[in-house]
């Protein structure tokens, strides 16, 4: 199956994104919860995601979030946001981490 293109459309496309990948502007974490231990490491992140089965990373959530709400609507359906981990909870685990290094 070629989906309408060719093999040397392909591997421009694939240059193209080895290009957008090595960009450090478009790699970079853009997740708004700045105090979580896995900012800044995306792929663990996503992995940690993926393996656990449970919601989509934060920095994901803009991205698909009016898509699924158009069609909950279409279905008659609600969405609910999910609960924001408390600064607070990322400051106590930072305080346990040091206390565990004996600092």
């Amino acid at each position: 199956m070629s989906y309408g293109r060719t093999k040397e459309q392909f591997y421009e496309s694939v240059l193209r994104n080895r290009a957008l990948a090595a960009d450090p502007e478009v790699t970079k974490c853009t997740c708004p919860d700045i105090l979580c231990e896995w900012h800044g490491k995306c792929k663990g992140c996503v992995a940690l995601h993926r393996t656990k089965n449970t919601h989509l990373p934060v920095c994901l959530h803009y991205m698909i979030e009016d898509k699924i709400i158009s069609l909950l609507g279409a279905i008659e359906m609600t969405a609910a946001k999910i609960e924001v981990t408390s600064p607070e909870y990322r400051h106590y685990v930072t305080e346990r981490d040091k206390a565990a290094k004996g600092e």
